[in-house]
């Protein structure tokens, strides 16, 4: 199969591979979108719930304290029953005024306090007329306090009137309340109030003083002629209810009075109100808005309006802040490693590929370029074979020159065969168990000799300079000997047209290590030649014919057997020629 098919068939499965991966993460990111903006809303809802109950428990206590009010109060003072002087002498009805706890407003969530009578006139607990404002001055309140309540009394008129507010609150459809004695209430706060929370305890109450004063007023009477007989007062209370007349939040009731109505409520500081809502707000709803709830209060506008349940208040909560955990989350992370993953998994099957096919080609190139090396001794064998064989060659000259050329081409070819054998043998085995220590003396006795002969087949002349000491090394004889000889070899073949026909084969001791330098005078290797210098099975048939006799083997086997012996083998660089530095350990 050709490269471009292979490496058609794999960008396609690459590219499948990569769309699947691209739908399951769109996918997957999509559904965690959906959770992410589910648990948003979640969170939005909840903030949005605590900042009602909160703002609902801020406007509570004003609203239970407005519902639960008696009708009395919203007189500046009314009468006590069943009043004693320390001698525990009865004081007679009206002799005693309790001050209502409505003459001073101490709420600053109200304006004023009032009560249309029956005939249409307003009144207030906070701006008494008359005696009784003699009475509060000369103890309660200044004469400014009361004109500041009279002019907020006179806001009240202005915003509203009587019949109109009993056209907007509900019909009393309380259970009307048991008669009771007229002025009778009591003066400790802590007694029962008379009014619909607390239904039983007044009932209980007032039954029990009626009969109390019923008794008194008969002991205290013997001289009239009949008991004095009190006309009860029937009660029927209204619900406190919230209402918006414009601009002006109202908190009132409808209340009968032996079948008078009257109408009681207070004027509410709306500013005050969104100021204090906006407080109570600000952590969970501080982009919230306040408006008036003029409306069907089952009913809103939209589905982002709230509406608190203490006054009719719409809330608009705004963009609610949602604290949502930080960084990636588990789904993305796990799609970034399952991406890193197919990117790691595809890198390395195009690197495998790539070194795969690379390879191929260079094993197929060296077996064309063996073949070539192979044929031309083969060649050279069988014509001079046959040449001397059938005796076409009678001078003793030429065919001593014949039988030469024979012997060089064999040990040309035992040479290209021992370096493919010995390639195969160490891509298969370890060199480790033929490493032995030995002096350098000893390592060179045998490659000297063998060093010279190919120096002098060549033309060349082998300039050997040995170390100063003859130190141990740990190496392979065997391995060192065909390390040096294929750089010997290299420099006959490649610096054989040089003028200078001397190469260098130095030894020196450095650092612990012993270091042999073969070095020629050639034209040496460019910087591309250099990269690809040790590569194995780098040489082709074409470049086979057109290069000096090789396959391209023997620096790739030589740099291996160095390394196997724990040194190396490299290129150094210098003005002119090439050298290689062989290293090998001290032992």
């Amino acid at each position: 199969m050709r490269n471009w098919l292979i490496w058609t068939v794999f960008a396609a499965g690459l590219l499948i591979a990569g769309g699947v991966m691209a739908w399951a993460t769109t996918a997957l990111l999509h559904i965690e979108d959906a959770q992410a903006n589910a648990t948003r809303a979640a969170l939005a809802d909840e903030n949005i719930n605590v900042a009602l109950w909160q703002m609902d428990s801020e406007l509570s206590p004003l609203v239970t304290d407005e519902a639960t009010r008696p009708y009395f109060h919203y007189l500046s003072f009314y009468p006590a029953e069943g009043a004693y002087t320390r001698m525990f002498n009865e004081i007679d009805k009206g002799d005693v005024l309790i001050p209502s706890p409505l003459l001073l407003n101490d709420s600053a969530q109200v304006v004023v306090h009032f009560q249309f009578e029956p005939d249409g006139d307003l009144t207030s607990p906070q701006a008494p007329t008359g005696n009784m404002r003699d009475l509060a001055e000369s103890r309660y309140l200044k004469g400014a306090d009361i004109e500041g309540a009279r002019q907020r009394l006179a806001r009240v008129a202005q915003v509203t009137s009587r019949e109109q507010l009993i056209a907007m609150l509900p019909e009393r459809k309380t259970d009307p309340r048991d008669p009771v004695m007229p002025d009778m209430v009591y003066a400790d706060d802590r007694w029962a109030a008379q009014n619909e929370m607390n239904k039983g305890a007044y009932e209980q109450r007032a039954d029990a003083q009626k009969k109390s004063a019923t008794k008194r007023k008969v002991e205290q009477s013997n001289s009239l002629p009949i008991e004095e007989i009190v006309n009860p007062v029937e009660i029927r209370e209204g619900p406190m209810t919230a209402v918006w007349v414009g601009d002006s939040l109202i908190l009132a009731r409808r209340i009968s009075l032996d079948g008078n109505e009257y109408v009681q409520g207070c004027l509410l500081d709306w500013r005050r109100i969104n100021a204090d809502l906006v407080a109570v707000s600000i952590e969970q709803l501080p982009n919230a808005k306040f408006r008036a709830a003029t409306g069907d209060p089952t009913r809103v506008e939209s589905a982002g309006v709230q509406r608190l349940a203490a006054l009719p208040v719409e809330v608009l909560p705004g963009e609610v802040p949602v604290v949502t955990p930080e960084g990636n989350s588990p789904l993305r992370l796990t799609m970034y490693v399952a991406w890193a993953c197919l990117a790691l998994v595809a890198f390395g099957l195009g690197f495998v590929m790539h070194r795969t096919l690379s390879l191929a080609q260079r094993r197929a190139e060296f077996v064309s370029a063996v073949s070539h090396e192979l044929r031309t001794p083969l060649t050279t064998f069988r014509m001079y074979t046959e040449m001397l064989s059938s005796g076409i060659v009678k001078d003793e000259n030429a065919r001593m020159e014949y039988v030469n050329t024979l012997h060089s081409e064999s040990l040309r070819l035992g040479h290209l065969v021992e370096n493919v054998l010995a390639y195969a043998r160490l891509e298969g085995s370890s060199h480790k168990e033929r490493i032995e220590e030995l002096p350098i003396s000893r390592l060179l006795e045998r490659a000297t000799g063998r060093l010279e002969t190919r120096c002098k087949q060549a033309g060349m002349e082998l300039v050997h300079e040995p170390c100063a000491e003859d130190a141990t090394v740990k190496a392979d004889p065997g391995a060192v000997e065909q390390i040096v000889f294929n750089l010997v070899d290299n420099a006959c073949k490649y610096a054989g047209n040089a003028s200078d026909k001397r190469i260098h084969f130095e030894c020196k001791i450095a650092d612990g290590r012993v270091e042999f330098r073969v070095r020629d005078h050639g034209s040496g290797v460019n910087k591309e030649e250099g990269a690809r210098l040790f590569k194995p099975f780098r040489k082709s048939a074409q470049a086979a014919a057109n290069s000096a006799p090789g396959v391209g083997l023997g620096l790739t086997l030589s740099r291996r057997l160095a390394r196997a012996m724990n040194g190396n083998l490299s290129l150094e660089g210098s003005d002119g020629g090439c050298t290689f530095l062989l290293t090998l350990p001290r032992a």
